[in-house]
């Protein structure tokens, strides 16, 4: 659907109040349900909501004439009824499609999504942008999306398909674009030359510039803010959540996939005078936990198991986002306001019953009442890699003498790196990976190049003995990385990822064991969610048994090129000191 409701006419406002005073009757009438009202964070006793014109009408006690012949009447006693769940921030423009996504969080109560654009935008330029967009607007529910910020974020240090300003501004100007996408705080501080102009246009239409203030405090958060940013994702500790609150910065607490910070941010937010800053969002939901339970309902039970207050926790999950980004009149039950509407069973477990938006019933007992659309991407989308094959002379990493020092890049967790060092043998003039020392080879090829523009270095922490993985699932840029014990298997793992138009691949000696396509702009897969799932799990099975100890190898494999975040890094054009930014040599001098 638009994700922008249409306004009403003459005829419109008409019904509207003749509902709301009893002379005409409703589309459908809600008996019996408490109200959890967003505005006073209550939830007050049982009544009923007319609803008629895609709005809600009018809120209990009932009048004699909201019931016609056509009405819908739903008893629901002992139930609650909430504003539609709005997760304010994610990434749902790669791994899956968004009908597959609507078919499992809108019928758990998410009505509306805003979402970043950043990966497609590295792997499709504006093309694969438009593309999700127009995928949105056949959608059941509310998408609205974010202008790719800084795509790539360091052209000096890496490759993606990119993002001119016109090209910017198209994206910008859409109506369901509601500003521009999380933007790294140093891009902004240093003055990355598209700053100026990009934040100037998205301030000029009055929308919002998404943040990323990882690691920033003091003033570099302060001068971060000052630019015009409005918001942060990053907080990992009460402390930094209620440094932004009082920079006037929302905070956007994030449980999901990537991290989960809900248990060291929340409680200090719960008891906050005015937590209208606050928000949660999945960032990206687990699609494990996507599939058993849903979305932003699992994290409205997280924050009132929290502490929480049951209708402030729901605030968080609706009124505050639609405020934030100016929805007008979404967030909210109450007259005029639009009828996106959850019932569930309590106010714990958040299980939603019925689900309506725009006042059109979409979901009962936890199942949509139409299959979202299946939507097609061009035949093109599928031959994104322009990259050529590589031979094994492609992956020669020259070195003289006997063995010679490298520096190695070590994974620290999931998601950060650091420098270190390590001795290895040179054979045949070039250097190897040795898994005995647990270093192996890594590559980062650029797939927008028909001539080979690849680099290469070693990795620590991949555990891996044999095997190799190949991916182009890599934040930002979507080019091709690989990590392996041998070059042999190195080389099958990034030829068949190149061959099969994107994804995940396990090789193991001379075969593929493991693979999860991802064929769609080399970021996302036509296929259901589970069967998504299953395969990943299928890779990382894989990986354990090659040696991997890493408990989420399919994140870090995401983030092991990503610039966004410390300290070494490979990119298509070298190994990068983060904290430099310049290029730094893989072989060490004595």
């Amino acid at each position: 659907m638009p994700p922008l409701a249409k306004s009403l006419d003459a005829a419109g406002v008409e019904r509207l109040v003749g509902v709301a005073l009893g002379r005409r009757p409703a589309d459908t009438v809600i008996r019996g349900a408490r109200l959890v009202n967003v505005f006073s964070e209550q939830v007050e006793e049982p009544g009923a909501v007319a609803l008629a014109e895609g709005r809600v009408a009018s809120l209990g006690p009932e009048l004699p004439g909201w019931v016609g012949g056509e009405t819908m009447v739903i008893e629901a006693p002992g139930q609650y009824l909430l504003p539609g769940l709005i997760d304010a921030h994610n990434h749902l423009d790669a791994i899956f499609q968004l009908g597959p996504y609507a078919a499992l969080a809108l019928p758990r109560g998410n009505t509306t999504v805003i979402t970043e654009t950043g990966m497609i935008a590295g792997a499709w330029g504006q093309r694969g942008v438009m593309e999700v967009v127009a995928e949105a607007a056949a959608m059941p529910m509310r998408f609205f999306h974010l202008a790719p910020a800084m795509c790539p974020p360091f052209p000096e240090l890496e490759t993606s398909a990119g993002l001119g300003q016109d090209e910017f501004l198209s994206i910008l100007m859409d109506p369901a674009c509601l500003g521009l996408g999380e933007t790294y705080w140093p891009s902004v501080i240093d003055l990355d030359p598209r700053v100026g102009p990009r934040f100037a246009a998205v301030q000029a239409l009055g929308k919002r510039l998404g943040g990323h203030a990882a690691g920033a405090r003091g003033e570099k958060l302060m001068a971060y803010a000052a630019s015009g940013v409005g918001d942060c994702h990053e907080s990992t500790t009460a402390a930094e959540a209620l440094e932004r609150i009082r920079l006037g910065l929302a905070v956007q607490v994030r449980e999901g996939f990537i991290r989960q910070e809900m248990p060291a941010v929340v409680p200090a937010l719960k008891d906050l005078p005015d937590s209208r800053l606050v928000m949660l969002v999945t960032d990206f939901p687990p699609m494990d936990e996507l599939i058993a339970e849903g979305a932003m309902n699992v994290l409205l039970k997280k924050a009132v198991a929290l502490g929480v207050p049951p209708a402030r926790a729901v605030a968080w999950c609706s009124l505050n986002p639609a405020r934030y980004y100016g929805l007008d009149r979404l967030g909210a039950v109450a007259p005029g306001w639009l009828a996106d509407l959850v019932l569930v069973d309590d106010l714990q477990g958040f299980k939603a019953s019925r689900v309506w938006v725009e006042g059109e019933l979409a979901a009962s007992q936890g199942r949509l009442l139409a299959e979202p659309p299946a939507y097609a991407y061009p035949p093109e989308a599928r031959h994104s890699i322009k990259s050529p094959a590589l031979t094994l002379g492609d992956l020669r990493l020259p070195g003289s003498g006997d063995r010679a020092r490298v520096r190695v890049v070590e994974a620290v967790n999931g998601t950060i790196t650091r420098e270190g060092q390590a001795e290895l043998a040179v054979r045949a003039g070039s250097l190897e990976a040795d898994p005995a020392q647990d270093v192996q080879k890594i590559a980062h090829v650029n797939r927008q190049s028909p001539e080979l523009r690849m680099a290469l270095g070693f990795a620590r922490g991949w555990g891996l003995k044999r095997g190799a993985l190949a991916s182009t699932l890599i934040w930002d840029t979507c080019n091709v990385f690989g990590v392996g014990a041998s070059d042999a298997e190195l080389l099958l793992a990034l030829n068949r990822v190149r061959e099969m138009g994107g994804g995940w691949v396990v090789t193991e000696g001379e075969r593929v064991v493991a693979e999860l396509p991802l064929p769609i702009c080399g970021v996302t897969s036509p296929e259901p969610i589970p069967a998504i799932q299953a395969r990943a799990e299928k890779c990382e099975a894989a990986l354990r048994t090659l040696g991997c100890p890493m408990p989420r190898p399919f994140l870090t494999a995401q983030t092991f090129c990503f610039t966004g975040l410390p300290f070494l890094r490979l990119t298509d054009k070298g190994l990068m000191d983060m904290r430099r930014r310049e290029l730094v040599p893989v072989l060490l001098k004595d």
